[in-house]
């Protein structure tokens, strides 16, 4: 029998053995029959057995192979090709389990004799990274379409060749391209393709699904164009997600409002894959619309009221003009009914007459705007007036309660953006509930402050009465929520609405027995137009 053990240290002592063991990659040398007659380094590093435990020893029971089919059948292989590849489990040295590719060779000995040479190659994460990827697409394949969501997958790798083109020709922004060029987002839109979608996008574009697949153009109207332009330009930027609201159209070309939202997967982004959502919020905006109609008829609602509970003093507001007017015009009379008529006089009680009357107009005027219901009209506007012409409302109902008046709002505080009768409603609001709250006060002082940081202009409403009990300030804002015993509870919650669609806050700073100190912010007209 020929002596395996010799064939060993030959090899060993060979040239080309010293080459192979030095390897890094696992090669060893085995018979016919699985024993191992060479073992190099790169093996003891894999599998973790050395060279004295594994010479000799067959290697499918070293290392408890298992094979993808059975081993008679691979060797028949291996004889009649001369070589084999595939994948194995083997069990390493510390128990391990590993995926070890194979690579096996027939090669000759010295003697004659065929032996069997094997590299290996651990794929153990490659495969369980593949098995991840596997599931993964298999999970997000479910949600995809399980979802009831409109789900598109859009391919953008055309987009590509179109930025490389623009790069060539000099262009380095794409925002500054698309404002002088328009066009250029519908071309965008015809290069990038939808290659799936959901079943829910099926029924919310009323198509099948071939009828949606193709250029994406079809369904964006020229309306939401730079929706789509911003969702390019957030993936250009590596932005992990977009989302805006947008109109889109159905396949047979109905226009719908919808929430569109825009993913940019890692793994798919240099494919040129892209994720897209689409939810149906036509029904959402009705009711938004519906809510905004409710909130304006409550709150001018809200101004009758209060014009109510102030009808003494627009009474003395305009009782005192219309008093001056008739004295003045007396008088006039008088100074033409003398033998020697005075007309100097007569000229100077007119011009009081005159005065006296545009003042009542003025007084009506502000009654009217209030009571008037309209659409809000923003507008640049200075506080200062916008103060003045709320004291004037409210002039009596502070003189009946005995309050001091201090207002302190400098002259160029900037201006904000906003409705002049909803804010006016505002203010005239916490006026009155403040000279009301101080009615048992032995001091009454109402102050009216104004501020400006680099983004808000502030306006205080502070009184010394006795202050908002703690347990009350977190529902002074609730709507229905009073301490009037007569009161509906909707005027702070009002004042609250207005102050938010304005973009601005209102809250309420207080310590029982301080009083309470009503802070309304609202942004710069300038510093608000710029955000825009």
């Amino acid at each position: 029998m020929h002596d395996r053990t010799g064939d060993v240290l030959d090899i060993s002592a060979n040239s080309l053995a010293g080459l192979l063991d030095a390897a890094h990659e696992p090669i060893l040398v085995r018979d016919l029959e699985g024993r191992i007659l060479f073992w190099n380094q790169g093996c003891e590093a894999l599998y973790g057995h050395g060279r004295e435990v594994a010479r000799g020893a067959l290697a499918p029971d070293l290392l408890s192979t298992v094979f993808p089919a059975p081993l008679d059948q691979i060797t028949a292989r291996l004889l009649a090709e001369g070589r084999w590849e595939g994948e194995v489990t083997r069990r390493l040295a510390d128990g391990r389990e590993a995926v070890i590719a194979l690579r096996w060779s027939l090669r000759r000995d010295v003697s004659g004799g065929v032996e069997v040479l094997e590299t290996g190659r651990d794929v153990t994460e490659a495969r369980k990274a593949e098995e991840a990827l596997r599931r993964s697409e298999y999970r997000f394949r479910n949600v995809f379409h399980a979802m009831s969501v409109s789900f598109w997958e859009l391919d953008f790798s055309a987009l590509a060749g179109m930025f490389g083109a623009l790069r060539a020709k000099g262009v380095t922004s794409l925002r500054a391209h698309i404002a002088e060029n328009p066009r250029f987002v519908r071309q965008m839109m015809e290069a990038s393709q939808v290659v799936d979608v959901n079943d829910k996008s099926l029924q919310l574009f009323e198509a099948t699904r071939e009828q949606l697949l193709g250029p994406v153009d079809r369904f964006w109207p020229p309306c939401s164009e730079h929706v789509f332009a911003a969702s390019v330009i957030a993936a250009l930027e590596k932005k992990p997600h977009y989302e805006s609201e947008a109109r889109f159209r159905t396949y047979d070309g109905r226009e719908f409002d919808g929430l569109f939202t825009c993913c940019y997967p890692r793994e798919y982004l240099p494919q040129g894959a892209t994720l897209v959502g689409v939810i149906d919020i036509t029904d959402r905006l009705r009711a938004q619309e519906d809510l905004a109609r409710v909130q304006a008829e409550l709150a001018h609602a809200a101004r009758i009221s209060t014009l109510g509970e102030l009808t003494a003093s627009i009474a003395h507001e305009v009782n005192q003009p219309l008093s001056a007017i008739v004295t003045n015009g007396e008088a006039g009379l008088r100074w033409l009914r003398r033998a020697t008529p005075d007309l100097e006089e007569v000229g100077r009680a007119f011009d009081r007459m005159i005065g006296e009357a545009n003042r009542a107009s003025g007084v009506i005027g502000r009654i009217r705007t209030m009571a008037v219901k309209g659409e809000p009209e923003k507008a640049r506007l200075s506080l200062g007036p916008l103060v003045e012409d709320s004291v004037l409302l409210v002039r009596r109902e502070l003189t009946t309660h005995d309050v001091a008046l201090r207002v302190q709002v400098p002259a160029d505080l900037p201006e904000v953006e906003g409705d002049r009768v909803q804010l006016q409603q505002v203010l005239v609001n916490l006026m009155v509930n403040a000279a009301q709250a101080m009615a048992e006060a032995q001091e009454r002082v109402l102050t009216i402050r104004g501020s400006v940081d680099e983004a808000m202009v502030t306006l205080s409403v502070a009184d010394t009465g006795p202050g908002v009990p703690p347990e009350r300030l977190v529902q002074l804002f609730n709507a229905f929520y009073t301490t009037k015993a007569g009161g509906m509870g909707m005027g702070l919650s009002i004042c609250k609405t207005i102050v938010q669609a304005h973009g601005g806050e209102i809250a309420v700073v207080s310590a029982p027995g301080e009083g309470a100190s009503f802070v309304l912010k609202l942004p710069r007209a300038g510093v608000a137009q710029e955000a825009d």
